[in-house]
């Protein structure tokens, strides 16, 4: 890609995350309620896979747009073109890096409420084991007269069983959900902080290449001051020849005629 379609790219990617980011900042605050549903979660992860990528590959970018800057040909009339293309990096740059500060901002959002909600599942799950330990074995139990218990009784506590068993199974199947989403998000956290520190590196390579250019236009500047302050000598030593051989030639034709005067003069004498 050259210059002008990267610098596109670059903003429509942009553009993409921050709205990403925005709508997940809206729903954040869901997490861990009876309002988070699988649906919910699924959507999630898909938006935060859409900023992910859309981070990892304008991060990409931004490296691209910076070398072809870098390597550009830098003669005198390219210095303003040079000039011009940093200003526009830079901005990208900068809004770049506020989407990436949002972005990490949820995500730190996120990531405690996602270990808040962790957290009161796992003392559900150890209230349901606790309930489940406590329940009587009623298949075996009987009565000091060994009689059974009575079988609406057993029933019932078998029910009651069966539904702390189930409740235990789904909770902890929800951990196991919820720690994986927190290792990618993670993940997630850790690659965007290397982005952070590729920008910093990015910015400190841009200085070094605007004083390049600056640097450059400077020179230009000087030459072209140079150029002009000859051009002006030339123009006055030119002047200067001119009067000299106006001068000359005054004196010459001056010269000819007094002496066509005396050669005048002198002939008419004669006669």
């Amino acid at each position: 890609m050259n210059y002008d379609q990267l610098i596109q790219k670059i903003g429509a990617a942009v553009f993409k995350i921050g709205s990403n980011v925005n709508s997940l900042q809206k729903q954040v605050s869901i997490i861990g309620t009876p309002g988070e549903t699988p649906a919910l979660r699924a959507q999630w992860e898909k938006k935060k896979n859409e900023i992910q990528a859309a981070v990892e590959s304008t991060n990409t970018m931004m490296r691209q747009v910076t070398d072809i800057c870098k390597d550009s040909p830098s003669p005198q009339e390219e210095c303003l073109l040079q000039k011009t293309r940093k200003i526009q990096v830079e901005r990208l740059r900068q809004q770049f890096t506020d989407a990436l500060k949002q972005y990490k901002k949820y995500q730190s959002i996120e990531a405690e409420k996602e270990r808040a909600a962790l957290s009161r599942m796992r003392s559900r799950t150890a209230s349901l084991r606790s309930e489940i330990t406590r329940q009587p074995v009623v298949d075996t139990q009987y009565a000091e007269n060994d009689q059974l218990v009575d079988d609406d009784n057993r029933q019932q506590k078998l029910s009651e069983l069966q539904e702390f068993q189930d409740e235990l199974d789904t909770t902890t199947a929800l951990i196991n959900e919820r720690e994986e989403a927190i290792r990618r998000l993670e993940t997630d956290m850790v690659t965007v902080n290397e982005m952070f520190r590729e920008i910093g590196a990015m910015v400190y390579e841009q200085g070094d290449m605007i004083d390049n250019i600056e640097a450059n236009v400077e020179v230009a500047h000087q030459r072209v001051e140079e150029g002009t302050a000859e051009v002006v000598k030339a123009s006055q030593y030119q002047n200067k020849y001119r009067k000299k051989v106006f001068i000359l030639l005054g004196i010459v034709t001056i010269a000819a005629v007094v002496i066509g005067l005396v050669i005048y003069l002198s002939t008419k004498g004669k006669k």
